[in-house]
């Protein structure tokens, strides 16, 4: 039955734009120039308040400073954040550039969203328009005497700051962008992710049940997308209000587009029915990230993987190293599993996750990329055996079809027999466990 859709109302269409503009701001300190833009107004605020403070302080200090000495002070902080951040943002974009062209394009998102860079060029920049204010308050004679000495104690306490920052940046510089700093930053989203829908099946909602037949879909109203986040809780309001009950089809990472279902609900009529406000509740981008989509970091460091294993490059051993982050990634997924929290949401049954799932976007790709090398197969065979031993009741079934999957993409290629039967012990054993 199709759903009927009538005209949004001046408080839905407000709702709609309450709700974008939270989701907006919610990612606001994942973007580099927000951080600078507070450090900055920080800054400015800092050199500005020395001479409105000056008056309050109760007593006459013996400490004389002149304007030039400060400026002096001051000129050389400019100058050197100056030469500093185009040095800083020049690394930057040449680690990003290094690591799409060696890794994948996937993870520039991560290194934009690091808390180490973004505090070091914010730090830098608001240290330099703190200089600059503070150059220009005392060349218009803006600070009297004890402005001055305030104004001098807080260039030293940000030579202090800046100190600390430019020995902690470059420490990070040694390994920033690195292949082994991309690995560990996408095994760490992933494991975040894996471990939240771990602790909270179904997206925290209902375990699914088979949908009525009269049950009414909605669809998405945009040309398709990738879904990037599901607002449950307004799931769960929205469902109380009408009186229904919501059937979710879909997960964040899923594509969806104008003909795919979203969701279906039941206990209500389809000419009563506006299913705007559900639709709000699902966020769709053109691209995933990896905030609730617990499968896009094993996607992407199947593809770090793969871009190792491609004749060009030939590194097997980035593909293994993809492999033990992969199998730490299942194991924190297969933890947060055996102590899974209650359901938050009652009118809401969520979506499953199936591990099958979760190794079909890393294993099956890894396996055919590295079919003809033989440590890469092992490697496979030893990460299945040891999720069986650890988790059989999560990982048993997808474990035991994924051992046989690449066993035979490897038996395709390699044709030395004591490789084939090592491996085909290999498998064997993790069939076993199962």
């Amino acid at each position: 039955m199709a759903v009927q859709t009538g005209p949004i109302h001046k408080t839905e269409k407000e709702q709609r734009m309450i709700l974008e503009l939270k989701k907006y701001i919610s990612r606001l300190p994942e973007k580099i120039w927000f951080r600078a833009m507070l450090f900055s107004v920080g800054a400015i605020v800092a050199a500005v308040a020395a001479e409105w403070i000056g008056p309050l302080i109760p007593y006459e200090s013996d400490l004389e400073i002149a304007s030039g000495s400060v400026g002096e002070i001051l000129t050389i902080l400019a100058s050197s954040m100056l030469a500093v951040i185009a040095f800083s943002v020049s690394i930057m974009v040449s680690a990003y550039g290094s690591a799409t062209s060696t890794a994948t394009p996937r993870t520039i998102a991560l290194m934009l969203a690091d808390d180490r860079s973004q505090n070091a060029l914010s730090t830098f920049l608001g240290t330099f328009l703190f200089s600059i204010v503070g150059i220009i308050g005392l060349s218009a004679g803006f600070y009297d005497d004890r402005g001055r000495i305030i104004l001098f104690f807080a260039t030293i306490a940000v030579i202090v700051l800046i100190s600390g920052t430019l020995i902690n940046w470059i420490h990070q510089l040694s390994t920033f962008g690195r292949m082994n700093d991309l690995i560990d930053r996408v095994e760490r989203a992933a494991s975040e992710a894996l471990r939240w829908h771990g602790q909270h099946p179904y997206l925290n909602a209902q375990p699914p049940v088979e949908i009525p037949q009269d049950a009414l879909p909605v669809s998405c109203d945009t040309a398709g997308g990738m879904i990037t986040s599901i607002d449950m809780g307004l799931l769960e309001e929205t469902a109380e209000k009408l009186g229904a009950t919501v059937y979710l089809k879909i997960h964040p990472g899923k594509l969806v587009y104008p003909t795919r279902p979203l969701l279906y609900l039941s206990g209500v009529e389809a000419i009563e029915l506006d299913p705007q406000p559900f639709r709000d509740a699902i966020l769709i981008e053109h691209n995933r990230n990896f905030d609730q989509d617990p499968r896009f970091g094993l996607v992407v460091l199947s593809e770090i993987a793969s871009r190792a294993l491609s004749p060009a490059v030939n590194d097997p051993g980035t593909a293994i190293s993809v492999l033990n982050s992969g199998l730490r990634c299942f194991e924190a997924f297969a933890q947060a599993c055996a102590d899974p929290e209650d359901p938050k949401y009652s009118k809401v049954h969520g979506p499953e996750i199936e591990p099958g799932d979760l190794f079909t976007d890393f294993f099956p790709k890894i396996a055919r990329d590295g079919a003809g090398i033989v440590e890469v197969h092992q490697r496979i065979q030893l990460c299945l055996l040891a999720l069986v031993q650890s988790s059989p009741d999560v990982f048993a079934a997808a474990a035991s079809a994924a051992s046989r999957d690449a066993l035979a993409r490897a038996l395709d290629v390699i044709v030395h027999k004591p490789d084939i039967n090592d491996l085909k012990a290999r498998s064997q054993k993790v069939i076993d466990s199962c």
